[in-house]
């Protein structure tokens, strides 16, 4: 029997193998979606054509990347004077440390206030700014705002991990939020609570604590754990 023949097929095969799972790596983004209820704004406050209130809110990563995917239940293209903000808590800042625009919006999670903020809006064409904080806020970067209009709009944001501070393996807690053009203006609508947020427009609003709030870990793209189980047949199937 030629086992050296055999082998060489073997290893041709694994070969092939790595080479599919490498491609995958680029193109392979785990997804988790983190819904809302709908119709869940206080009445008396405006809700920009259903702009304001928050559908859904999609998050995917490559082991460089993530990417978020805000829907929201209105034409972001018909009316669009709302504003969209995801604020983000990956450790290291005191609860109840406000966020980039000064607005009433906190954080109060297992991993203490807000490190990011993603502050967006989709008049004039749309525009977006990341704020991090640390001795106090500062703003650099914007988030890669693209978005759709519709019945429902998507509004996507994609950014590396590195400018929101994260590794792969590492859990943040986070809400996204929907507000009003004022500066003063709160959190219509905040994605992790299914019930009204706010009762007028400048109400102060904490996510955790006593309100709900959401955690994300960022995963290995599952190409990488195909490449690496791949990697470890090809070795074991050397000739002997």
């Amino acid at each position: 029997m030629n086992i050296s023949r055999k082998n060489r097929l073997s290893a041709a095969t694994c070969a092939a193998a790595v080479a599919a799972a490498a491609a995958s790596v680029a193109n392979s983004e785990p997804s988790v979606i983190f819904t809302d209820a709908t119709g869940d704004i206080a009445t008396g406050i405006a809700t920009g054509g259903g702009t304001l209130d928050l559908v859904s809110l999609e998050i995917s990563n490559t082991m460089t990347d993530i990417v978020f995917k805000l829907t929201v239940n209105g034409n972001v293209s018909s009316t669009d004077w709302g504003k969209f903000m995801i604020g983000i808590s990956n450790g290291g800042a005191a609860a109840n440390n406000g966020n980039g625009w000064g607005r009433p919006i906190n954080m109060d999670s297992p991993n203490g206030g807000m490190t990011r903020w993603i502050g967006s809006w989709v008049d004039g064409g749309g525009g977006s700014q990341v704020w991090s904080f640390g001795s106090g806020w500062s703003v650099g970067g914007n988030a890669g705002l693209s978005f759709v209009g519709g019945a429902q709009s998507e509004l996507t944001y994609t950014l590396s991990l590195s400018s929101l501070g994260l590794n792969v393996g590492d859990t943040f807690s986070f809400d996204a939020y929907s507000s009003g053009g004022g500066g003063g203006d709160s959190a219509v609508d905040a994605l992790a609570n299914p019930n009204t947020s706010i009762n007028g427009w400048s109400d102060t609003y904490t996510s955790g604590g006593s309100n709900p709030i959401f955690s994300y870990t960022v995963v290995p793209a599952p190409g990488v754990i195909a490449l690496a189980g791949v990697a470890g047949l090809l070795r074991r199937r050397r000739p002997r």
